[in-house]
């Protein structure tokens, strides 16, 4: 639906008979709005006479560019916001809705339109009116490869979600205590350290910095996208730590590194907006499983489990976290881009081969025990987990699979040989091996708008 139109243009006073331009939101400066700082409590600022004036022509324009403005008063808070919310009531004719993204319509981006300088700076200083340490990662001067449109605020402060750094690990019977055979967990082996980390615990959390096996890695959690990526924390020889910026980019976390403080794209693992785009720099992805702790701890007896005593007051029970995000079927986050062959947030796993992705429904892979694909040119077997929530993806080589036993952990190829499934590889007759590939679960929404030329496998 179009905004309503704007009342006709009066002659101007200077030149009668001249009718007045129309209003560009683009070319009028609108980072003048901002009229506030961090020290001001929004509840008592008065809105000044010329920056309502210039509001107001913002709404009173039918300009398609005025949305995105709009977009970010709605969602962040600031002195306008309550007068978009009932702009967009009437443009949209609907229940007197509080939110923004109750508004679906006015995220649909305009083809025409872009993100202009003007909007970026007028960005910048909303965020920087209120969170000064998180404008600083949109400078409008640094390179990036995003689309500032679709950046929006996640609600929360700079790591306001507290990366866990370095945590205390325990044995497994030191766990016992607290921790269910049911509960999800994201297991990981890196030469010979087994770990797993909770995801009732890490939900909270969405990043934990530590050094597993003698390697330095960061589990990137994003608990709006299911997707939790471990990446090597060296690159191009130097060693990133990160942070959560508060942003997002299509409902997924941007996260920044605390050397250069770039924001870097949670999903893609590439630099997004700051000092280090445009180097050809990308974090290479460690393989993790997502299985329950039962399972986990009967494959790794000496595994050991993140804490729960991680120095943090929260309620860690299972499922607490993000109970009613995750009882919804849809993201709460506008999207740009939608795929109806599966639902928004189906539970899909990901094999991660450089730019090739595949991407493989849990349902389906749990049902079936075993798919066998071609990736990037390189043929692959993928292995359900015994009980149903993951994968694990291998080199398949020139070795034909016939079955699997997802919950023993075992394969048998087509000459009979049986093949055992291991952290590391796939382990089968006379000693032969076939290389763990990277791979992680993920939702649906996440795979159309962060990769979407990874290829869906439909069986």
């Amino acid at each position: 639906m179009a905004p309503p139109a704007a009342e006709p243009q009066a002659d101007s006073e200077e030149n009668p008979g001249q009718a007045v331009q129309p209003f560009d939101p683009d070319a009028a400066n609108l980072a003048q709005l901002i009229f506030w700082d961090e020290r001001d409590s929004l509840v008592l600022v008065e809105i000044p006479d010329e920056q309502q004036e210039l509001f107001d022509q913002l709404l009173a324009s039918d300009d398609p560019a005025i949305d995105k403005y709009l977009v970010d008063l709605g969602a962040f808070p600031n002195a306008y916001r309550l007068q978009v919310i009932d702009y967009l009531r009437a443009r949209f004719e609907t229940v007197p809705f509080n939110s923004v993204y109750n508004f679906p319509e006015i995220f649909e981006l305009d083809p025409a339109d872009t993100d202009t300088d003007g909007y970026v700076e007028f960005k910048h200083a909303l965020i920087a009116g209120r969170l000064s340490e998180m404008a600083a990662f949109i400078d409008p001067s640094s390179a990036r490869t995003i689309d500032a449109r679709e950046v929006a605020w996640g609600g929360v402060v700079v790591d306001g979600i507290p990366p866990l750094e370095f945590p205390t690990q325990v044995s497994a019977e030191d766990a016992d205590g607290w921790i269910n055979e049911s509960d999800a967990v994201i297991g990981v082996s890196i030469n010979g350290d087994a770990r797993a980390y909770p995801i009732r615990i890490i939900a909270w959390h969405e990043m934990v910095n530590d050094t597993i096996g003698g390697v330095p890695v960061s589990l990137a959690y994003c608990t709006l996208c299911g997707s939790a990526i471990l990446y090597d924390g060296r690159l191009a020889g130097a060693l990133y730590r990160f942070g959560t910026s508060g942003l997002l980019y299509r409902s997924n976390k941007l996260m920044y590194d605390r050397t250069t403080r770039t924001l870097w794209n949670q999903f893609t693992g590439e630099p997004a907006w700051g000092p280090l785009v445009g180097q050809g720099l990308r974090l290479t992805s460690l393989p993790v499983v997502y299985t329950t702790w039962g399972d986990w701890r009967a494959n790794h007896p000496d595994s050991t489990v993140l804490s729960i005593e991680t120095g943090f007051t929260r309620n860690y029970g299972p499922g607490v976290a993000y109970a009613s995000y995750n009882a919804n079927p849809e993201p709460i986050f506008a999207v740009s881009s939608r795929d109806d062959r599966l639902p928004s947030k189906e539970d899909v796993y990901v094999v991660r081969l450089g730019e090739a992705l595949g991407v493989y429904p849990i349902a389906l892979l749990a049902a079936e025990g075993l798919i066998e694909d071609t990736v990037g040119g390189l043929d692959l077997v993928i292995v359900a987990t015994g009980n149903g929530l993951g994968g694990r993806a291998y080199e398949a080589g020139e070795v034909p699979f016939v079955a699997a036993d997802p919950v023993a952990g075992s394969l048998t190829d087509a000459e009979g040989g049986s093949w055992t499934v291991a952290e590391d590889a796939l382990h089968g007759p006379g000693g032969a091996t076939l290389p763990r590939l990277n791979g992680h679960n993920a939702f649906w929404f996440a795979i159309v708008n962060q990769a979407p030329d990874a290829v869906l496998f439909e069986g």
